[in-house]
């Protein structure tokens, strides 16, 4: 590893050399252009951003009002404007992704490689109806596929990339072969990611390796205007860290199909896809970490180190149909779409083979969706989008056991076990078998004011039902679906579906002579029945989690009320030829409103300026990344001097600076990357990153987890 870390350093030296290479994290910079062209509207551009890292969650932080909350090295999960998990609605090619782990250490973008990715869009704003259920927005990563050509002779083209990076020691090495013609498509896709532990200014955060293998094929084939499409992956990752988790991956493997068509029948254009994903995971507290000492019972599975192992899998079916035709002057879309999901997860103790529990068994999530949504554009400068969605949510659980309830049936083990009984049995008395009908509605108007100015206003009600987390953990543990508080929390089968209602406004505006533009969106969203951990009063419960899984202070998925606003912008001006100033603004807030207190794992207000200097084959980027401290933590969530995972004292805020640039060979198709993360090797919190939980690292258990430390980094991309 520190021959690959010399090498990598030294090409990263040669990078700074050469006059301002430089870094954009944020902001899509157009295409390479002949120099002077117009401003393209910012975004996100994979082939002009840094491949400075293997988790693709990362690109998100180019987009105003998105960011990453960061529970190990490739398990980041996406949050737009607070909202994060299973209220963002993020697409993979069109598709949804259900994790197969009850933590989320495979979050949606894990299945996305970064060496894979073709496009990423975060839609600003509130989402059509259209792009699924999801009350915080949406997100699409469409990956490098095969494309049909204009000729009956088939074309072979390749599009590979190899990275490196200083920081963990790490490279990937990713790509596609593909060969087609105006019939046929075929392509094979592949990747492999590998790193070690992460530096930090102060030492190494333990627990941060990583290792991801993904491959797979895909073909299709064109008869008129009639487009069919068949696509596998198969992902693999080992002994992953996740030290923001009780535990780690030790091994995820997934198998995922797509098919898909599209076609016109009669002017009317129809699309169509269904999906199946099966997911098995294991993941441990003993294999890249120190084991801890919770269990404080009088019993052999809490002798010593508590070593746990759980086994998760999950099975997820889903499909899609749509109609576009004109209608009343403008377009009308009529679809339908569904999922079917199951979920299992046993927690065991390698050292007692009688240990287990039965964390979720048999637990069922199926949604069955209707859409309607019609747009049209009116007295020249106006348009209008209407959209409604009919969801029905029906959930149900299978019964659930555990060893210790056992031991009570036996008349043994004491009131502990006695305890643990209890909860199993008023959770398989209880009416598990839960209906949701829920309804999301989206007007929104846009004026074009002049040719430089445009306006957008939008109003919404989007509806979520819970999570099979939430509705259904039965036993208060350290499984939340990834929020990395450090509680144990329990669920409640009786929960209701959050209601957000959400209105925005803001503005397009740019010279005439695309030299300069600016973005601002300003939002505010009420959300009742928002789900969130409240403190436990049942003393069956504090007992169960204070005796045999080490928090006397548990918390219970609930009903609260909330609200959410906020600010974000995008803006740039080129003044000159060949410099160009681009940017990103991002501040939200998170509040409850019951009682006087904040959300929780909100993202600090954050401002990323990108200086560039660009010719027609190269570039070179000086970025600033601007952090304000957090004043606005959740109590609730995190003031508890019993748990050494928790602290409410606000988090600092920081400035890094990074250095990237690009040179693109003419007429080879050959792309080299170069650059420097926080150059001058800052040691900051991330307030995004969660709590360690990892003993004996460089970072204290419980102590919130910095952020990387310098890192030089190359990528070379080959398309031919």
């Amino acid at each position: 590893m520190a021959k690959r870390t010399l090498f990598f350093v030294l090409l990263a030296a040669v990078c700074v050399a050469r006059p301002l290479f430089a870094q954009d994290e944020e902001v899509r910079l157009p295409a390479l252009e002949v120099v002077g062209q117009p401003i393209d509207r910012p975004g996100i551009n994979p082939e002009r951003a840094p491949f400075a890292t293997p988790d693709t969650a990362d690109l998100l932080r180019r987009a105003p009002g998105a960011n990453v909350n960061v529970n190990g090295p490739i398990t980041g999960m996406a949050q737009y404007r607070g909202m994060f998990g299973q209220r963002l609605n993020v697409r993979l090619n069109g598709t949804p992704i259900e994790p197969g782990g009850p933590n989320w250490m495979d979050p949606p973008l894990q299945y996305m490689p970064r060496s894979l990715v073709e496009s990423v869009n975060v839609i600003r704003g509130v989402a059509p109806v259209s792009t699924g259920s999801g009350i915080g927005g949406s997100i699409e990563v469409t990956e490098k596929s095969s494309r049909f050509s204009e000729s009956e002779k088939f074309e072979f083209h390749n599009d590979v990339e190899v990275a490196g990076h200083s920081v963990d020691s790490g490279y990937n090495l990713g790509g596609i072969l593909s060969l087609a013609n105006k019939h046929h498509r075929l392509h094979f896709i592949g990747s492999r990611d590998d790193g070690d532990d992460t530096r930090f200014g102060d030492g190494t955060i333990k627990g941060t390796e990583y290792e991801r293998n993904t491959y797979g094929a895909g073909y299709g084939f064109k008869v008129g205007d009639h487009e069919f499409g068949l696509d596998y992956q198969r992902l693999d990752v080992n002994d992953t860290g996740t030290p923001g988790l009780p535990m780690d991956i030790s091994f995820t493997e997934t198998d995922r199909v797509n098919g898909n068509y599209a076609g016109v029948w009669n002017d009317i254009k129809f699309k169509a896809g269904v999906y199946y994903s099966n997911v098995d995971h294991r993941m441990n507290n003993f294999s890249l970490r120190q084991t801890p000492n919770f269990c404080q019972l009088p019993a052999p599975f809490c002798a010593g180190a508590d070593k746990r192992l759980v086994n998760a899998d999950s099975d997820t079916f889903g499909y899609s149909a749509q109609a576009i035709l004109a209608l009343w002057g403008g377009s009308l879309t009529l679809g339908a779409d569904g999922q079917l999901a199951e979920h299992d997860a046993t927690v065991l103790d390698p050292d007692v083979a009688p240990f287990f529990i039965t964390n979720f068994n048999d637990a069922r999530s199926n949604t069955y969706g209707f859409f309607s949504e019609w747009s049209r554009a009116f007295r020249q400068n106006w348009e209008l989008q209407l959209g409604v969605r009919y969801h029905r949510v029906a959930m149900d659980a299978g019964r659930v056991d555990a060893f210790p309830a056992q031991l009570a049936d036996m008349g043994m083990g004491g009131m502990p076990a006695q305890m643990v009984s209890m909860l199993r049995d008023r959770f398989n008395n209880a009416n598990r078998d839960q209906i949701n009908n829920n309804v999301d509605w989206l007007v929104q108007l846009g004026y074009q004011m002049n040719p430089s100015f445009h306006w957008t206003f939008a109003v919404a009600r989007k509806v979520r039902s819970p999570n099979y987390v939430e509705r259904y953990m039965w036993i208060p543990l350290e499984v939340n679906a990834g929020l990395g508080d450090g509680n144990n929390y329990i669920g409640n089968v009786n929960l209701d579906p959050e209601i957000s209602r959400q209105v925005e406004l803001g503005f397009d505006w740019q010279t005439q002579a695309d030299t300069a533009y600016f973005s601002p969106r300003l939002y505010y969203r009420r959300v009742n029945d928002y789900i969130q951990g409240t403190p436990v009063t049942d003393p069956v419960v504090t007992g169960v989690s204070a005796n045999a899984a080490g928090d006397p202070t548990p918390l219970q998925f609930s009903n609260v009320d909330a609200a959410i606003y906020g600010f974000d912008a995008n803006f740039g001006y080129r003044f000159h030829p060949q410099w160009r100033i681009d940017g990103v603004a991002s501040y939200v807030r998170g509040k409850r409103r019951d009682i006087n207190d904040n959300l929780y794992r909100m993202a600090p207000p954050t401002i990323r300026l990108a200086l560039t200097h660009e010719h027609a084959q190269w570039f070179a980027t000086l970025e600033g990344v601007f952090v304000y401290r957090q004043e606005h933590i959740s109590k609730t969530n995190t003031r508890d001097p019993q748990n050494p995972n928790n602290s409410d004292s606000e988090i600092p805020g920081y400035v890094l600076a990074n250095l990237y640039g690009q040179y693109q060979f003419p007429d080879q198709g050959l792309t080299l990357n170069l650059g420097i993360n926080n150059l001058l090797d800052k040691s900051y919190i991330n307030a995004l990153g969660g709590f360690n939980r990892v003993l004996n690292s460089d970072v204290a258990q419980g102590q919130r987890l910095p952020g990387p430390g310098r890192n030089f980094f190359a990528s070379v991309r080959y398309k031919f």
